[in-house]
Formats: structure tokens, C-alpha cells, sequence
């Protein structure tokens, strides 16, 4: 296990060198499935993360908003009268109740629907009615709990902790390999979702190493020069490099980052990916797929329709290896030193911030 208290950026720099020096080993299989460990996952990761959640374009106007609830946390952005957008947890501060039950809308007041407490846009309590008289109310301890926001290329991204790095800093490396590889302007184009029964983190190891494509995936294997796929870890992720064979719908770049951000920047489009958990035993995955002015509907539906047989190829294997990870048989697995030395850092990130609490 990771010593407490290392840096990414240390853990990151003793990767390769370790797995060169001996054999490493996977996460235990019971991390994969206990509730205890989702729980210390979702305090120790995904409220100390940057995490996507909704395209800018749906709150572009004053009132418009979207909801989203990454690990479970109930959350909601919203742009403000004066053009701000603002992040909450969407819990009423009363008795719990959602403030906003749809996915996308627009609302002049924040309003709870269980009891009627208002609230600004800012957050403050500003109408409490029928309550009675309670001395000493403490109105101004009653705020709904803000989140931080941020937007990146269009897309929206919250952090539940409030000494989050800049997101622009969080991205890393990912800014500049998207900037060289997408296209100038792209509208979006298709937004997909899946539920898939496995751990969020059995669909980020498989994520996270191109191991598997030659069994797994024809298309990518008849694609790719898969001999010469790697992994490039960064501090708090990976960018993956696989050479095209001849023409390919074949991302350009693509990378993950810590702890469930995708990417895939095409010749011909741009598409953003999330591996969300949904309690210790489901993930759900999000695609949004952008299409540039100069892709004909019928190019963009053949980028669209490669990707999805990939993901469907991903989503037959990953609760395939969910059951076992829970049969009582496998603990843990070695990790090969040639092709998934993202997988070790990813499980070396997970195993830092999990630390001894496991």
C-alpha cells in the first residue's frame, strides 16, 4: 500500500520503476464489492475531485439548471439572474428533500417542494413559510450547501471540496492534448447513457490498459497498432498513445483522469466520458458525442456507432469479471509491467486515499 500522505506526483514518478523491480499486484477483490469501502471512496475521492457532470449549453440562460448526483451526492448548477452559475447540494436544508427533482429545467425561485422553503440564488435562506415562532432561528447558519463549479470547453464540472486546485491545473496535460487534436468548432450531437453491474473501478481498470483489445475488441485491434500501445501517466491520470493502421475512426488523443473523467478527441469529432458509481455494484457510463460543422450526419453516425460496439464489448466483459472479483476464489491478480501500468496507478491512487481506513 501507498505510504499516507505521498503526492500524486510522487506517486506517479515510481510507477514504472517499481513494476520493473517486481512483481505488483491488483486491488484486493473485495474492495470492488464492500460498502464499506464505496463509503470511504465517496468522502476520500469523489468529494475531492473535479467531476463532469452537464453541458454549459443547458444552463446558458438565467434560471435554466441541471442536476446530477456523481457517487451518490445529490447536486444541482444553476445560472443566476446576474449570469453566475452556481453549485449546491441539492438537499433542503429543512428536512432533506430535493430542491430540484428533474434532470434539466429552468426555475425563477428556489423553491423546496416538500415544505416551500426558498431559497436566493445565492444560496440563503430567504423564506421559511407557516414555520412559527422559534426563537433564536438561526436563518443565517440555514444556507444550502454550495459546491464549486467551474467550466472547461463547454462542459460543466463541480468539486465538492472548497480547496479544490484550479480545475484548468486538475486537467493537466489533457488541455493541451485536446487543444491539438480537436477540431476548431463542434456542436454537440448525442448524449448516451448506460447502467453497467460492476464496480466503477472494474470499468476503469479496464479503462485504463489496451491488455485486453486484441480478444476483446476486432475493431480496435484491425484499427490499431496495438504492439505499440501505452499508457503515459501524469499526475492524476493517463494519456494513452495507439497509432492508427491507415485510415481509422480511431481517437487522436485520448485519456482518463482520477478519478472517473474520459476523453476521446477524433480527427472528426470530440466525445467526453464518465464511469460513475452507483452504489458498490453499478456504474453508470455517460458519453456526449460533439460533431464538427464540417462531418456529415452520416461520418458523425459511423464515429457514434464505432464507439458504442467498443463500449458494448467493454460492458459484456466488466460484470462478467464483477462476479468473480465476488466468488469467493480470486483475491488479487498481477499486474503486467508492459501493458497495464495504468492499472497499478490508478490502484495506487485508490489505495492512497483509501489508506489505512481499509
Amino acid at each position: 500500500m501507498a505510504s499516507a500522505g505521498r503526492s500524486a506526483n510522487d506517486l506517479v514518478g515510481g510507477i514504472n520503476e517499481r513494476m520493473e523491480a517486481a512483481t505488483v499486484w491488483a486491488l484486493p477483490a473485495r474492495w470492488y464489492a464492500d460498502p464499506d469501502i464505496y463509503q470511504i471512496e465517496r468522502r476520500s475521492i469523489f468529494s475531492r475531485h473535479w467531476l463532469w457532470i452537464g453541458r454549459e449549453g443547458d444552463v446558458a440562460e438565467p434560471g435554466q439548471y441541471i442536476t446530477a448526483a456523481p457517487a451518490e451526492f445529490p447536486l444541482f448548477v444553476r445560472r443566476s439572474e446576474d449570469g453566475a452559475l452556481h453549485g449546491f447540494h441539492n438537499v433542503c436544508r429543512h428536512r432533506a428533500s430535493k430542491l430540484l427533482t428533474e434532470p434539466s429545467g429552468r426555475c425563477r425561485t428556489l423553491e423546496c417542494p416538500y415544505h416551500g422553503w426558498r431559497y436566493r440564488s445565492d444560496g440563503a435562506l430567504d423564506h421559511v413559510p407557516l414555520f412559527g415562532e422559534a426563537p433564536n432561528f438561526p436563518t443565517d447558519e440555514l444556507s444550502l450547501f454550495p459546491i464549486s463549479v467551474d467550466v472547461w470547453r463547454g462542459q460543466v464540472f463541480v468539486c465538492l471540496d472548497p480547496e479544490a486546485q484550479p480545475l484548468i491545473k486538475w486537467l493537466g496535460p489533457i488541455e493541451d492534448a485536446v487543444e491539438r487534436t480537436a477540431p476548431a468548432r463542434a456542436d454537440f450531437g448525442r448524449r448516451l447513457e448506460f447502467l453497467v453491474d460492476c464496480n466503477w473501478k472494474t470499468y476503469v481498470d479496464n479503462y485504463q490498459e489496451g491488455y485486453h483489445i486484441p480478444p476483446l475488441h476486432p475493431g480496435l485491434h484491425r484499427d490499431l497498432d496495438w504492439k505499440r500501445y501505452r499508457v503515459i501517466n501524469f499526475e492524476g491520470g493517463s494519456l494513452h498513445e495507439a497509432p492508427t493502421k491507415g485510415s481509422s475512426n480511431h481517437p487522436g488523443a485520448f485519456g482518463w483522469r482520477f478519478p472517473h473523467f474520459a476523453f476521446n478527441s477524433y480527427p472528426d469529432g470530440l466525445s467526453f466520458m464518465r464511469m460513475e458509481p452507483v452504489g458498490p455494484r453499478q456504474t453508470r457510463l455517460v458519453y456526449d458525442y460533439w460533431r464538427p460543422d464540417s462531418v456529415s450526419m452520416e461520418d458523425f453516425e459511423a464515429t457514434l456507432e464505432y464507439g458504442v460496439q467498443v463500449s458494448k464489448e467493454d460492458q459484456w466483459i466488466t460484470p462478467i469479471i464483477q462476479e468473480n472479483l465476488e466468488a469467493g476464489v480470486y483475491d488479487a491478480g498481477p499486474l503486467s509491467p508492459l501493458h497495464e501500468n495504468g492499472v497499478f496507478y490508478f490502484h495506487e491512487m485508490v489505495r492512497e486515499a483509501v489508506g489505512s481506513a481499509a
